[in-house]
């Protein structure tokens, strides 16, 4: 229903527009307020004789919206998405946008948590709804947007890594199950760095084999960044690259091969472990990076990461590898 809703020091207050002729009414409560709202647009309607307009701009409108003017070609947007989506998922794709409440948004925070949700995806799926929120004002959809509470503090916890006993399973399985892309894929993830988009969107034109490097253009920073390639890395890709250098290199959508990579979980006896995930791999090329003493500013430019803080997690691996310096100037 058009006009809003709001609560004010003094109460709770109707407000309603038609044709640029506006009412409002303070109430105590807001069922009075709603009931209110609904007598001044009727009174608003008769005197201008048009339509009540039956059309609510709903999340899911919101959703789709946001995903054509803000995130469409984005090396974001499969993400963006994704926590999209789980908006629509726990408040119902039909409604209102505008009926949509602070509490309401940090029960949303608190089921996410309790599902099993990181801190960090927590913040990123509510930051989604916020964007969607911010679009549909910003085109008139609607008048005014809830306050979003802060963000949730990021607890310093210590990301899953895989272990080469476990990359070796994994990729034995993919292999006998006849995918060995699969398996060069995961090798190629695990000694680059990269994020599955970047990974997915990579083409031939963008690897130089002979100088063992890959140009990563369409990151989630927007910024193309230059990688070294491992020998490993680079056995690992040799074969996939196309003719046309225009053409994709690896044959997998990110559904594709995050099922594949279920399954090699399984194989290994670790199905039931959800920490372990496809992201995983950027967290353990960046954790043998610390751990091995490159600093904090080369591993951000080499996976990639647009802050310090995003670096954060890996700090005490790096301080670890520091403990040496005390011990040498203690002697």
């Amino acid at each position: 229903m058009p006009g809003t809703v709001r609560r004010t020091p003094t109460g709770w207050l109707a407000d309603v527009s038609v044709n640029g002729v506006r009412k409002t009414g303070l109430c105590k409560t807001k069922g009075e307020a709603l009931a209110r709202k609904r007598e001044l647009l009727e009174q608003l309607l008769a005197k201008d004789a048009s339509p009540l307009p039956t059309e609510l701009f709903t999340i899911q409108d919101a959703r789709r919206l946001s995903l054509k003017v803000r995130w469409k070609d984005t090396a974001g947007e499969r993400t963006a998405g994704i926590y999209s989506q789980a908006a629509l998922d726990f408040f119902g794709p039909h409604t209102a946008l505008n009926e949509i409440t602070t509490p309401q948004i940090d029960a949303w925070r608190q089921k996410l948590l309790a599902s099993g949700n990181r801190v960090s995806t927590v913040n990123k799926k509510v930051s989604a709804l916020r964007a969607m929120f911010s679009d549909a004002q910003l085109r008139g959809h609607i008048t005014t947007t809830p306050s979003f509470p802060k963000q949730l503090r990021l607890r310093n916890t210590k990301d899953r890594v895989i272990s080469d006993a476990e990359r070796d399973g994994m990729c034995q399985y993919l292999i006998a199950i006849g995918q060995p892309a699969a398996a060069d894929l995961l090798v190629f993830l695990l000694e680059t760095c990269a994020r599955w988009g970047e990974a997915e969107r990579l083409r031939g034109e963008d690897v130089d084999l002979p100088a063992r490097r890959v140009i990563f253009s369409e990151t989630k920073a927007n910024r193309t960044r230059s990688v070294p390639l491992t020998r490993t890395a680079a056995d690992a890709i040799e074969r996939y690259l196309p003719a046309v250098g225009r053409h994709k290199v690896w044959p997998y959508t990110y559904n594709q091969f995050r099922r594949l990579f279920e399954r090699a979980k399984d194989a290994i006896g670790q199905g039931d472990d959800e920490a372990l995930t496809t992201h995983c791999t950027r967290h353990t090329c960046a954790s043998k990076l610390a751990s091995a003493g490159v600093s904090l500013p080369v591993l951000m430019q080499f996976g990639g990461w647009s802050s310090m803080a995003s670096c954060q997690r890996y700090v005490h691996l790096h301080h670890d590898v520091l403990a040496a310096c005390v011990a040498a100037l203690e002697a």
